[in-house]
């Protein structure tokens, strides 16, 4: 199917604002930084609005037919990214407000240091991050929207291109850390908790990785190509059945894990912040 150029401007206009999102987060003044956050919770309300629009399609109560039972979940899963992406888009905007009262200065350095990531690691982990917000509901309503519907391939364009540039962003990421060592976790922390901390990194990786990868496999099985705008890349295998495997790792086995770790990942920080009074857990990536 030829790839219009509209949904690729809609790809380009999301990772345009996730790298200038990223870039005000992280700039040296306090009401620069305010507006990065501010752009992010507005960020958060769009998928919000986002919802509130494809549930007027009925696509969420007429998807296309279920292939496994775990498909009947992905309505619920969209209702509760949506209500995440509401309560952290108030949030955000919260700490939008508190930020631009703030006077207090951010210098970083290109390159990690010991306390802290550096502004090439935060730039890669907060476009990553929001590219990854929009990526996963795109990717879920796009598996449910009838095959015979006139704009199913166009999310899926957007949905994969998000995808592969996500997985260069990792990539990019994977090599920066190999040139710049990533700063070393709070020492008030217990043995355990650093090495549970270490495994969630690592398991994080890994399905971000894992994720992409199966993706395009599964979808080269299936005998559709994968684009990055309106770049159409034909599939690298012959069409097989080996893509229902792919596929059950891809939009069932993965995901779900990726929700887990990531939760993990979120909560071990809000942790060691708020409970455990760990200063630095969140000042490493965050201000």
């Amino acid at each position: 199917m030829a790839v219009s150029h509209g949904e690729s401007w809609i790809a380009l206009a999301i990772i345009v604002s996730s790298v200038l999102t990223a870039w005000f987060m992280n700039y040296r003044t306090p009401k620069v930084r305010a507006f990065g956050t501010l752009l992010a919770g507005l960020g958060c309300l769009a998928i919000v609005l986002w919802f509130a629009t494809i549930l007027g399609t009925g696509i969420l109560d007429n998807p296309k037919p279920n292939q496994t039972p775990m498909d009947s979940a992905k309505p619920a899963l969209l209702w509760m990214q949506a209500s995440i992406a509401l309560v952290a888009g108030l949030m955000l905007l919260i700490a939008a407000y508190r930020q631009a009262k703030s006077d207090e200065g951010l210098e970083l350095p290109i390159e990690n240091q010991i306390d802290r990531f550096g502004f090439v690691s935060r730039m890669i982990h907060w476009t990553t991050a929001i590219l990854f917000i929009a990526l996963i509901p795109i990717g879920i309503f796009a598996s449910m929207i009838p095959e015979d519907s006139w704009f199913r391939n166009h999310y899926y364009v957007v949905h994969k291109t998000l995808g592969v540039l996500v997985f260069a962003l990792l990539i990019i990421r994977l090599f920066w850390n190999t040139r710049s060592k990533r700063p070393a976790l709070d020492a008030s922390l217990k043995p355990a908790e650093h090495r549970w901390a270490h495994r969630v990194h690592i398991l994080l990786y890994m399905m971000m990785i894992a994720v992409p990868v199966t993706g395009y496999v599964m979808t080269s099985f299936h005998g559709y190509p994968t684009y990055f705008f309106t770049l159409e890349i034909e599939p690298f295998w012959g069409k097989s059945d080996a893509y229902i495997i792919w596929g059950t790792f891809h939009k069932y086995i993965l995901p779900y894990l990726l929700y887990v770790i990531l939760g993990a990942h979120i909560l071990g920080a809000l942790k060691h912040h708020f409970i455990d009074k760990h200063d630095g857990a969140l000042k490493r990536m965050v201000g």
